[in-house]
C-alpha cells in the first residue's frame, strides 16, 4: 500500500475516533444567591356591606366581580313603607302643633290688645306664655323627629362603603336586610398585599431585604416589585414560621385574590463573574478534602482537557465559576461523558455564553456557596416553611 494511501486510511481511523461535542464559550454575566417562598395575594383592604336597617331588599344593583366607588354606587334599596309611615306620622304631628302654637299666639294679641285698653288684667297672659312655650318645646321635638325620619329614608339606599371589588354576595333580593348581616364584601387589590411564612432560623436573613421580586403562574413572564410592608412580632407555636407581608402595586389587577405567588429574595449578588451551566460542572471524584470538587471538560487545540473548577454561587442551572475556567475557553455541554484526557473532539455545535445580568432563576430551593451540591429543600436546615417556599443558606 502506497505512503498516500496508509495516510488517508489513518485520517479516516482518526476522525471515526473524534467524539462529537457541543460546547459554549464560557462568558461572564451575574449570579444571585435567592431565596424563595410560596405565599397567598390578598387584598390591601377588605369591608362588608352592612344595611343600617331591617327591611326587606327590593333591588341589589351588583355582582361579584363589579367594581364599586365609594358613596357613589348605590348597591341595594330596601322596602320604605314603615319608613315613610313614620316620617308623614312626624309631619303630621309638627303641623298639629304649629297650628296650636299658632291659635294661642293668636289669641295672646288679642288679650294684648284689651290690656292696653284697660279691659283686662295683664295677668291673663301668663298661663298664654307658658302654653305656648311648652307647645313650641313639643315641636321642636317633633321636627327632630321628621329629620330623623328623614334619615331612616337616606337608611334604605345602601352604598359601597368603599371603591374597590364586590369579592362576595350574600343576599337576594326578598331578603330581609340586617344590621348584623353583611349584603356583600368589597375588598381593595391595588395595591395587592402577598403573605409568605419564614421559618423563624430564617427571618433576619430574609427581613433585610426591604424588595422582592413577586411571580404569578397566571403570568408567567411579569415580575412585580414587593416592598416590605410587614413583619408579625409573632412565632407561629406549631409551624416555627413568621408571617411576613409584602405591599405591590396592582393597577391592572393581574394579582386576585387567593392567588398563590412565589416571593424570590435576593440575597447577594454577583455580576461580571464568569458563568457556566452547573450540568457541565461535574463532580470530581479524584479530588479529596473537606470542600466538593468540581471539574470541567474544555476543548483546547481540537483535544479535551479536564480541568478543575470551583463554583461559587448557584442560580438554577446557573453557576458562578471562581477558578479553573477563564473568558472564552470552549466548555464542554454536551458529550462530556464519553470523554478521556487528550481525546480528540468533534465540536458540531458551538453557543455562545449566557452575560445577561440578572437572569430568571429556575424553580425551586437554591443554595449560596458551593459546599456540598445543589440545594434542595431541607438543605443546610432550610426546609419548607408552613406555607412558605424553600429558603436559601445564608
Amino acid at each position: 500500500m502506497s505512503a498516500q494511501c496508509k495516510k488517508s486510511v489513518s485520517e479516516g481511523e482518526d476522525a471515526t475516533q473524534a467524539v462529537p461535542v457541543t460546547v459554549q464559550v464560557v462568558g461572564r454575566g451575574t449570579v444571585r444567591e435567592v431565596a424563595r417562598y410560596t405565599g397567598e395575594v390578598r387584598p390591601s383592604a377588605s369591608v362588608n356591606v352592612l344595611p343600617r336597617m331591617a327591611e326587606k331588599i327590593l333591588e341589589l344593583n351588583f355582582e361579584v366581580g363589579d367594581a364599586v366607588t365609594q358613596d357613589e354606587t348605590v348597591m341595594a334599596r330596601l322596602a320604605t313603607a314603615v319608613v315613610d309611615t313614620g316620617v308623614r306620622q312626624a309631619r303630621s304631628g309638627a303641623e298639629a302643633l304649629t297650628a296650636q302654637i299658632n291659635g294661642l299666639k293668636t289669641q295672646r294679641e288679642r288679650i294684648r290688645r284689651l290690656v292696653a285698653d284697660g279691659v283686662v288684667s295683664a295677668s291673663q297672659l301668663d298661663p298664654l306664655d307658658t302654653q305656648i312655650s311648652a307647645l313650641e318645646a313639643q315641636r321642636r321635638q317633633v321636627l327632630a323627629g321628621v329629620d330623623q325620619a328623614n334619615l331612616r329614608v337616606d337608611d334604605t339606599i345602601v352604598r359601597a362603603p368603599m371603591t374597590g371589588f364586590v369579592s362576595q354576595r350574600y343576599a337576594e333580593v326578598g331578603d330581609t336586610a340586617s344590621p348584623a348581616a353583611p349584603l356583600a364584601t368589597i375588598v381593595r387589590l391595588d395595591p395587592a398585599y402577598v403573605w409568605i411564612d419564614v421559618p423563624e432560623h430564617e427571618l433576619e436573613m430574609v427581613r433585610r431585604q426591604e424588595t422582592v421580586a413577586v411571580r404569578v403562574a397566571a403570568a408567567p413572564d411579569r415580575v412585580f416589585a414587593g416592598v416590605l410592608d410587614l413583619v408579625s412580632p409573632i412565632v407561629d407555636r406549631e409551624s416555627r414560621s413568621v408571617r411576613i407581608r409584602y405591599r405591590v402595586s396592582n393597577p391592572d389587577l393581574v394579582l386576585r385574590d387567593g392567588m398563590l405567588a412565589t416571593v424570590e429574595v435576593e440575597l447577594r449578588r454577583r455580576e461580571n463573574v464568569l458563568v457556566a451551566p452547573t450540568e457541565a460542572l461535574i463532580l470530581d471524584p479524584t479530588q479529596r478534602g473537606a470542600e466538593v470538587s468540581y471539574a470541567a471538560w474544555v476543548v483546547r487545540d481540537g483535544k479535551a482537557e479536564r480541568v478543575p473548577v470551583r463554583r461559587g454561587l448557584i442560580e438554577g442551572a446557573r453557576a458562578e465559576v471562581v477558578e479553573g475556567l477563564a473568558e472564552g475557553d470552549r466548555l464542554v455541554v454536551e458529550g462530556f461523558h464519553m470523554l478521556d484526557p487528550g481525546a480528540a473532539v468533534e465540536v458540531v455545535r458551538e453557543e455562545r455564553g449566557e452575560a445577561a445580568a440578572g437572569g430568571a432563576a429556575d424553580a425551586g430551593a437554591e443554595k449560596g456557596e458551593d459546599g456540598g451540591g445543589d440545594a434542595t429543600p431541607g438543605d443546610d436546615g432550610h426546609g419548607d416553611g408552613d406555607g412558605g417556599g424553600s429558603g436559601a443558606a445564608s
